[in-house]
């Protein structure tokens, strides 16, 4: 009975860091925006899934908040030591290179919003 509580109790927990091994997952980040000549800073999230999207979520410092959605142009690979991606939608494009440090995934990340005076560039890790 010991055994089955303790299976019971410690294997979603297991899985749950299994779900997040690899490249797949959420990257805290950091960068700024200029924005028609205004310089932003931002915090935030990207999330990558199933190798082959990508979601920025974005807070600024002027308050505002945005998320772009996006297929990247191939799939991603775990454990490759330097992959870069590139995606466009009918709104942004941009790239995001992907490196495998010891088993520490980062990210270092740029955007442009189509005809707009709009650009981004971030980075951090998961």
């Amino acid at each position: 009975m010991k055994n089955a509580l303790l299976t019971c109790c410690v294997l979603p927990l297991l899985l749950t860091s299994a779900a997040q091994a690899g490249i797949n997952g959420i990257y805290n980040v950091r960068g700024t925006e200029t924005n028609d000549g205004e310089k932003l800073t931002f915090f935030g999230t990207v999330t990558v899934s199933k190798y082959k999207t990508g979601k920025y979520s974005l807070k600024f410092s002027n308050g505002d908040a945005g998320t772009i959605r996006f297929p990247f142009n191939k799939l991603l690979k775990d454990n490759s030591p330097t992959q870069t991606v590139t995606f466009s939608s009918s709104q942004f494009s941009g790239s995001a290179t992907f490196k495998n440090v010891n088993g520490l995934y980062k990210v270092q990340f740029t955007y442009k919003e189509k005809g707009e005076p709009i650009s981004g560039s971030g980075s951090g890790s998961k």
